[in-house]
């Protein structure tokens, strides 16, 4: 099933896109080396600015249940028809309706309608398709628009080895969208390459994203309005920007590789209590920025090499002002200085 999102939702990732960039690049050093990122500004330029609103696009299993409510109701009103019509061969197809429904079909509706469960049935997806309950790929997937949209809570994505490829990283398309839902994990060694944003998330809480190879997007992971998401043991590369975390609160971003994402590794907007350990970040313009409005984040123990800054508190904000926490992390460079090693 292909699902068309409205066209809303474009304008929004270009608005939280356009505000993370103006963001970082507002607040980096004036110096020298704002010439090694100008062409991000350049790339970014197409992007249009709206109010933020990071609840306008949500995408729930609510409201996909109510896109096909017109067409069950022609449905049953056909059906009440043929049943005045014919009494007696009303009761013989009600009956023999009954007797060939499936039990396990019987038992995901009644799952879903209480929201307890979703249905054990695993789900092979195709591109822009609404997904829930277990999902596997069995075969890459190359998409022309978004790839995956998780529509319910307690929803499993295995990626199986296989890739999701978009149409290019500014194509306004998203790889896995997750709106709104709960206890939503991605995992299984798989590729996801050429969106706006790899996995967009918001809205939501406790989605885990594990062994997942990100590369190639402007965004790798986009995490906005969430709670308690976890990015663990991820490969981000060659992206613009390879983790984003607007608005948030309790992430976990742990034992990542990052490389070669051309304007940072990580970035904290607006975003508190998050954890930052055990990543090796190389070869960014910033290795992990931390803006004035993020507060109680704990950053320790990384391995942020070769970057032109390796860490960067708020373009220099002494770290008692917005209380962000440094410890153990090996690196060269950093504003303030003091945060890195024997420096």
């Amino acid at each position: 099933m292909k699902v068309v999102l409205p066209s809303c939702k474009n304008l929004l990732l270009n608005s939280l896109i356009t505000i993370l960039f103006l963001s970082i690049l507002f607040q980096f050093p004036l110096s020298a080396n704002n010439i090694t990122f100008s062409s991000t500004v350049d790339n970014s330029s197409d992007i249009q600015a709206s109010q933020l609103d990071p609840d306008r696009n949500i995408i729930t299993s609510q409201n996909t249940g109510n896109s096909n409510s017109n067409t069950n109701d022609g449905t049953q009103n056909q059906i009440q028809q043929k049943q005045t019509s014919d009494i007696s061969l009303e009761a013989d197809q009600t009956n023999e309706e009954v007797s060939e429904m499936p039990e396990v079909n019987q038992e995901g509706v009644n799952q879903v309608s209480e929201g307890q469960q979703q249905p054990t049935v695993e789900i092979h997806p195709a591109c822009g398709q609404i997904v829930q309950g277990k999902v596997k790929l069995i075969s890459n997937l190359i998409c022309k628009s978004d790839g995956l949209i998780v529509g319910a809570n307690n929803t499993i994505i295995d990626m199986n080895g296989f890739s999701l490829k978009g149409p290019g990283l500014n194509s306004n398309k998203v790889g896995i969208m997750i709106g709104g839902q709960h206890n939503v994990t991605i995992s299984g060694n798989g590729i996801i390459s050429g969106f706006q944003s790899g996995i967009y998330l918001s809205g939501s809480s406790n989605v885990f994203a594990h062994e997942i190879n990100i590369n190639n997007n402007k965004v790798a992971f986009y995490v906005t309005g969430a709670q308690d998401s976890e990015i663990t043991s991820n490969m981000i590369n060659n992206n613009t920007i390879g983790v984003a975390l607007h608005s948030s609160d309790g992430a976990d971003i742990k034992y990542n590789q990052l490389s070669q994402n051309r304007l940072s590794g990580v970035t904290l907007i607006n975003t508190a209590n998050t954890l930052i350990n055990g990543n090796n970040i190389l070869n960014t313009t910033n290795g992990i920025f931390i803006d004035t409005q993020s507060s109680l984040n704990y950053v320790d123990f990384n391995n942020v090499f070769n970057n032109i800054l390796d860490i960067n508190n708020a373009n220099n904000l002494p770290i008692n002002i917005n209380n962000n926490h440094y410890a153990n992390n090996n690196c060269m460079t950093s504003l303030p200085s003091g945060l890195c090693i024997g420096r």
